[in-house]
């Protein structure tokens, strides 16, 4: 069963998403992401709906510390993998569905984490659809937390690697740069599938179009990433310790949000709307 785009649907059953938090950038991405969901959970155990929660890591993570967790994946390949990693500690549900009709009964979830719809959905009627969605599972006092792809993420990926010469990475890079339209050039095979990368500015202005208000922004890699020995840095206990306080540091600066790879959105809901 097919629930997204097919292109979507074969990168995520092609690529290793079970080991992708293991290398390259995915430790400093999944040491930040745990911190920052922990820091705004709310008190004492919760239902969390992980959407887009891929194959289980922070899914097993949640339920490990006592919550209840549905991890909801359109992909059949994550949720097998969910499966799997749900017997190997607390156990937590999974379900194959998409966050644009969220198998969730109204109000019932104290936390929704939006892991992959709102980078993977292009169009805006449908990220404004899922954000409608959150909005029906929600309980009144809940919290959403919306991981988003920053707009120059893959020009400053580029630069940083040495691609943005190539003509099909420029042109992929210029396309987000102006429309936030990512297309990964089929001379490129492994690159991000179809995506659509953020401004902070938008990814606030489609919550609040919906009857929510912000209440925190914050980067996930801040500029950590940068660093030009970052997995040997990353390696080294105390260099690790400097790059995380660095992220901490710089966190509350909004201008420099554009630096960070991903972005983490804290939204409830606007009660005076």
């Amino acid at each position: 069963m097919i629930l997204i785009d097919p292109s979507i649907d074969a990168f995520y059953s092609q690529s290793s998403e079970d080991t992708r938090l293991t290398v390259g950038l995915g430790p400093l991405e999944f040491e930040r992401n745990k911190e920052l969901i922990a820091r705004h959970l709310p008190p004492g155990k919760c239902l969390v709906a992980d959407v887009g929660g891929g194959a289980g890591h922070y899914a097993q993570w949640l339920a490990g510390l006592g919550h209840h967790v549905i991890l909801i994946d359109p992909v059949l390949k994550h949720i097998r993998q969910a499966e799997r990693r749900s017997k190997q500690g607390k156990p937590f549900k999974t379900i194959q569905g998409e966050a644009r009709r969220l198998p969730l009964d109204d109000h019932s979830a104290d936390v929704v984490i939006l892991h992959g719809p709102l980078y993977h959905l292009q169009e805006e009627a449908d990220r404004i659809a899922t954000i409608k969605e959150v909005r029906r599972v929600l309980r009144i006092n809940g919290v959403v937390l919306a991981f988003a792809i920053t707009r120059a993420a893959t020009a400053i990926a580029a630069l940083q690697g040495g691609m943005i010469h190539q003509p099909d990475v420029f042109a992929m890079c210029r396309e987000e740069l102006q429309s936030g339209n990512h297309h990964p050039p089929s001379n490129f095979p492994g690159m991000l599938a179809q995506a659509y990368f953020h401004r902070p500015d938008e990814l606030v202005a489609e919550f609040e179009s919906v009857g929510f208000q912000a209440t925190d922004q914050l980067p996930v890699e801040g500029m950590a990433w940068l660093d030009g020995q970052f997995f040997q840095s990353w390696a080294s206990p105390e260099k690790r310790q400097r790059l995380l306080q660095l992220i901490r540091l710089t966190e509350r600066d909004r201008s420099l949000l554009c630096l960070s790879p991903h972005m983490m959105g804290v939204f409830v809901l606007n009660l005076d709307v």
